[in-house]
């Protein structure tokens, strides 16, 4: 079924959850750590948002895809759509959140705007439209309007339509709807269901934007009929491109209708190919065009999904679905409700669904918890192996002679400044990698800057003489979005992948030489330096990958780590402040003086953005590995190996009771490190379960 999807990643939560107990009970996490893992868990959302004209076919997906039966009611008309999140709820409801009072009175001044006016504006025109269709369908609440205004209405699902269909009572004023439903796989799950992008209210529109930038895939469901026309490409390249996707399925539904024409699935894919590669050639969307590339559309029949799932009952007592039953069978020649899944294809948009998601959620949601644990399971056998070499060396110690134990001193003291210069060329390395990084990264962000605001300026320049200001706003708007939560963001990200390499690079390099130092010169007689030095790799890959560079004293509670530390600084003022300044003096000045206001404004993001000072954070990741090597060689290796030498020369009196002491703790030494190795093990084989 398609809920498989959220049952499989309810369970990889649960696991997860499990797991961090288990470890918590082997002692190799504490109840702190256990807490945050749990925690996070349980707070994460998995976000899906589905986008795409009215008759595409959304409802009926959903229907099929979250609910397995006839839930939505059928399509609404794109100008009363509005948006619905699907989520958990202990029994079947909704909840109608209704516009403020201050959102209709805008509806209400949108609606009595001439469309003449904003001729040839066709964003414009759209919301235009859809104002004077909400308001003209407000007359059937009457008086009752001023008392719903600004208010949340709890319902059942069966009034759905009430709020979201085509003719119901309260469509005009209802901004979105939750819709709870009792599948306890939906539990940390909301499925959007996007209205579009013509809002006449400018705070819905946002948060369908906000919505589907957090979206962890986003599907745009396409009419196989007329797949990727103007309209679509419009959502695509227009709308979509400003919430920072980087996760975009296509699907192209009903495909049953131009295969009963005799069209072949691969012709109906290459078409849609074929549209979208032209789209892009004549966009300048860049990074959109590199995500599209890479997207293979699926064919699939929501409809045939569904009726998979049905009741054998339920279709028959339905002249809609009987039919459709006997029509699919007759295109295909079925006769089975397996059949007819396999024929939906839906399960292949589902797959893709799901790689999206564990491409998307692995990092953050398991990655990191896993990698805690491991690191945590790996320190505590580090730390048994550092107290198996301190009792094997008081042993050799307490067997040795005055002068076999000057040596040993002489010995130790020439590892630690061998291993201590080395250090140092690390640290130089990793420095010099680095500098390369933040140069060329903050060459890359201030280019980025450069071309927006170059293209800013030519709005503002192009604006024509009829073009009102809130049309120039909103070209503003979508520019800075763009910049802000897309290309400034991506390429932070793609610094951060960068940052990586040379601090790799430079560990490997370092752990040969360390390895050949000692071997040279083996701390104790039978010192195996291998074993030592692949803890040591683990131990610092895992502070490379599961705290990037954070500054000391930074709590990561989100998904961005480092890059939301200094991203927010960089592009979060910059939003507030850009947002803000247009906003005021679009409404405020002429023509004339709007123009020299913006491009002044323009020019003082460009001049005043300097990445450099945030990018330089990017060097915490060198004073994190140089501490953790410091912390394995030197603070747990070479000084505790220095101080018993010392404690030998000055106890000599005890050495028969320190001797037998050290036997005895090495021999609890090893069971504790077998019980262990078991626990980690076992752990182990369970995190492998959940890859």
């Amino acid at each position: 079924m398609a809920t498989n999807l959220f049952e499989e990643f309810k369970l990889k939560k649960e696991k997860m959850s499990m797991l961090a107990d288990k470890a918590f009970a082997a002692g190799i996490i504490n109840e702190e750590k256990k807490e945050e893992i749990k925690r996070k868990l349980d707070n994460d959302t998995l976000t899906i948002g589905v986008i795409g004209q009215m008759k595409c076919g959304k409802s009926t997906f959903l229907n099929s895809f979250v609910f397995g039966r006839n839930v939505l009611p059928a399509a609404t008309t794109p100008m009363t759509a509005a948006l619905s999140v699907i989520t958990y709820g202990e029994k079947e409801a909704i909840e109608a959140e209704f516009y403020t009072d201050s959102e209709w009175q805008e509806q209400q001044m949108m609606a009595n705007r001439s469309l003449e006016e904003v001729a040839g504006n066709e964003l414009l025109t759209s919301k235009i439209k859809a104002a004077k269709e909400l308001v003209s369908k407000a007359h059937v609440l009457g008086n009752s309007i001023n008392s719903l205004l600004g208010k949340t209405q709890a319902d059942e699902l069966d009034n759905l339509e009430a709020y979201v269909g085509a003719d119901g009572k309260y469509v005009s004023i209802t901004k979105s709807v939750k819709i709870y439903y009792p599948n306890e796989a939906l539990r940390g799950v909301e499925i959007v269901d996007t209205p579009g992008f013509n809002d006449p209210i400018q705070s819905r529109e946002e948060r369908t934007k906000d919505f589907l930038s957090k979206a962890d895939a986003v599907l745009l469901m396409l009419y196989a009929g007329r797949p990727f026309d103007a309209t679509d490409r419009a959502i695509l390249f227009k709308n979509v491109g400003q919430c920072g996707m980087g996760k975009v399925l296509i699907g192209i539904n009903k495909y049953d209708i131009p295969y009963e024409s005799g069209e072949t699935e691969q012709e109906i894919q290459d078409y849609v190919s074929r549209e979208i590669a032209l789209a892009c050639r004549e966009e300048e969307d860049n990074e959109l065009k590199d995500i599209l590339q890479s997207t293979t559309p699926i064919t699939l029949s929501a409809e045939m999904a569904l009726l998979s799932e049905l009741p054998f009952e339920k279709i028959q007592s339905s002249e809609a679905f009987n039919h459709a039953w006997k029509r699919a069978c007759d295109i295909f020649e079925i006769s089975t409700q397996t059949e007819m899944r396999q024929k939906s294809h839906i399960d292949n948009l589902i797959t893709a669904v799901k790689q999206i998601i564990e491409k998307e959620k692995g990092e953050i949601l398991f990655k990191k918890p896993i990698n805690t644990i491991l690191a945590s399971g790996n320190k505590l056998l580090a730390d048994i192996d550092n107290e198996i070499t301190k009792n094997k060396y008081d042993i050799e110690l307490l067997n040795s002679s005055d002068d076999e134990i000057d040596e040993k001193g002489k010995r130790l003291n020439k590892v630690e400044r061998r291993i201590s210069s080395r250090l140092d060329t690390l640290g130089e390395d990793i420095e010099y990698g680095l500098r390369y990084v933040v140069r060329k990264g903050s060459d890359t962000l201030e280019d980025i800057v450069d071309t927006a605001c170059n293209k800013m300026v030519r709005i503002v320049d192009n604006k024509g003489r009829l073009e009102s200001a809130d049309s120039i706003n909103q070209k503003l708007e979508s520019c800075i979005n763009t910049l802000l939560d897309r290309d400034l963001k991506r390429s932070l990200k793609r610094i951060a992948d960068d940052a990586r390499r040379p601090v790799i690079n430079s560990m490997n390099d370092f752990f040969d030489k360390i390895g050949e130092i000692l071997v040279k010169y083996p701390p104790t007689e039978d010192f195996y330096a291998d074993e030592l030095l692949d803890k040591a790799k683990k131990e610092v890959d895992f502070t490379i990958d599961g705290n990037p560079w954070l500054p000391k004293g930074y709590v990561n509670n989100d998904d961005w780590g480092i890059l939301d530390l200094f991203g927010n600084e960089i592009y979060g003022i910059l939003k507030a402040f850009t947002l803000g300044a247009f906003g005021k003096f679009l409404t405020a000045f002429t023509h004339d003086s709007y123009k020299i206001q913006a491009k002044e404004l323009i020019e003082k993001i460009r001049n005043s953005f300097d990445p450099k000072e945030k990018l330089n954070l990017i060097y915490n990741q060198k004073e994190e590995v140089i501490a953790k090597i410091i912390e394995l060689f030197i603070d747990k290796l070479i000084h505790p190996l220095q101080a018993q030498i010392e404690d030998v020369r000055n106890n000599i009196a005890e050495r028969e009771a320190k001797l037998e002491k050290a036997k005895n703790n090495l021999e609890a030494n090893h069971e504790q490190k077998n019980m262990l190795e078991k626990k980690v093990e076992e752990i182990r084989i369970e995190i492998e379960s959940l890859r």
